[in-house]
């Protein structure tokens, strides 16, 4: 079963169409505010999930911040996404990722999933992308050393942002998962 993770913003038709062409048999659909009437699809499975970790919902889905560590071990979050974005500078032989060992074993620990977003990658420049694939590198590695559950998504919020599972996993096992993970990752 290959799973993607979307935003919708009033466009889940379009996005269930598109996963329905693409193959996705279940799509996460990140809401700041979970709407009372979702939409459905008799192909694809959806899964309604929170941005954030004090909604009510069964998936918290949390974005980068400087607290992430207390979110973690306080608020159970189920995935945390685009640690990557942190403004930090890289140092010399270690980058600024938004993944340290001290995150990762807290990580590993409460069952926390590291996300990677595709969507990430696309709307970057040429400069930062680079900068955003090295700092991925680290963080597939961080995951390895520590066990902790890696998740690959598009994180599109429109439907061309959206892209096969198989492309995916393709990429993120060439930054360096192994092929099992990647799969993993993907369902």
């Amino acid at each position: 079963m290959t799973t993607d993770i979307v935003l919708p913003n009033r466009n889940e038709q379009a996005l269930i169409a598109r996963a329905e062409l693409l193959g996705i048999d279940r799509l996460i659909l990140l809401y700041a505010h979970i709407p009372d009437a979702l939409p459905s699809s008799s192909r694809v499975k959806l899964v309604p999930a929170f941005l954030g970790v004090k909604g009510k919902a069964h998936l918290k889905v949390m974005r980068h911040t400087e607290h992430d560590l207390h979110a973690v071990e306080h608020d159970n979050p189920s995935m945390l996404v685009e640690l990557e974005t942190d403004v930090r500078a890289d140092a010399l032989h270690q980058r600024a990722s938004g993944l340290n060992h001290v995150l990762a074993r807290a990580c590993a620990k409460k069952q926390v999933a590291v996300a990677f977003s595709f969507s990430l990658l696309l709307a970057a420049s040429a400069a930062k992308r680079a900068q955003l694939l090295g700092r991925m590198m680290q963080n597939i590695r961080l995951c390895r050393k520590f066990q902790v559950q890696m998740r690959i998504a598009s994180f599109a919020s429109t439907p061309e942002q959206m892209r096969n599972p198989a492309d995916l996993r393709a990429l993120f096992t060439l930054l360096g998962m192994h092929p099992k993970e990647a799969q993993q990752a993907t369902s």
